[in-house]
This record gives structure tokens, C-alpha cells and sequence, in this order.
């Protein structure tokens, strides 16, 4: 569903939940050159009602933030019949596999540690979103 909407938007967009501004902003930076159109969000509660209005093509969250966390975000997401298909990516600090495997288990599509290797980001969010190789 998600893909039918892009096309006939053309443009891609991509939610991202993170409580740190500057790490958002970077995240927008890193993503730069395949014409993505950002939305972000303060914590999980105002970002699963922004992707609800938005309807985005792919939600960037982090595990770690007041109110909703991550996995709560990624499991509401999977619940959401509008929502359920969406792709969602995990950025933590947590290195422990527990962390790793909660995410799988909630529905997380990608789950990427801090601080994130841009060539890893730009890698999952082009498969993710089928995107040409070369963004730069």
C-alpha cells in the first residue's frame, strides 16, 4: 500500500522519532540526495500520531524516549491495519542482544546501534525504500 501512495506522491516520506534534535538533524544530513521528505516527532506518543496523519514510507525511531518508547512505537505500528506495513528502523545505544531480540519481536525491520555508520544507514533506508544506489 505504502508504495502505491509514494508513487503517486513521488515523494518519499520519513518520519523520525528521536528526543535528541541534533541527532534528527544528522539523520536528515546523512539522507540527504534522494529527495526524501522528513517529518519528525519528540517521543513515541506524537510520533505514532504524526505517522497515522502522515501515513509515512518509512518511521526511523529511537529505543530510549519519554513517554512511548521504541519497541511500544514499532508494536503500536504493527497493530495499526493503516500502519502494519510500513518499514521501521530501530536506533539504540543498548548493544545487548535482549534489546536486539525485543526489537525483532515487536516487528522491527532494521535495528541500527549508536552512533550510526552513515554507510550503514544509507544502505538499510536504500533497501528499505528501494532507492537508486548512488545518493550523493
Amino acid at each position: 500500500m505504502n508504495a502505491n501512495v509514494a508513487t503517486a506522491r513521488q515523494v518519499l516520506r520519513v518520519l523520525i522519532v528521536e528526543d535528541t534534535k541534533t541527532i534528527t538533524n544528522l539523520l536528515q544530513v546523512y539522507l540527504m540526495g534522494w529527495g526524501l521528505e522528513f517529518f519528525d516527532a519528540p517521543n513515541g506518543v506524537l510520533g505514532l500520531n504524526k505517522a497515522r496523519e502522515l501515513k509515512p514510507d518509512l518511521i526511523i525511531s529511537d529505543v530510549q524516549m519519554p513517554e512511548m518508547d521504541g519497541f511500544a512505537l514499532c508494536a503500536a505500528v504493527r497493530a495499526d491495519s493503516q500502519l502494519h506495513d510500513t518499514p521501521f528502523m530501530m536506533l539504540t545505544s543498548l548493544k545487548d542482544d535482549a534489546s536486539r531480540q525485543k526489537g525483532k519481536l515487536v516487528g522491527a525491520s532494521a535495528f541500527l546501534n549508536k552512533p550510526v555508520s552513515v554507510d550503514d544507514l544509507r544502505s538499510k533506508v536504500r533497501d528499505m525504500l528501494k532507492l537508486p544506489a548512488t545518493n550523493r
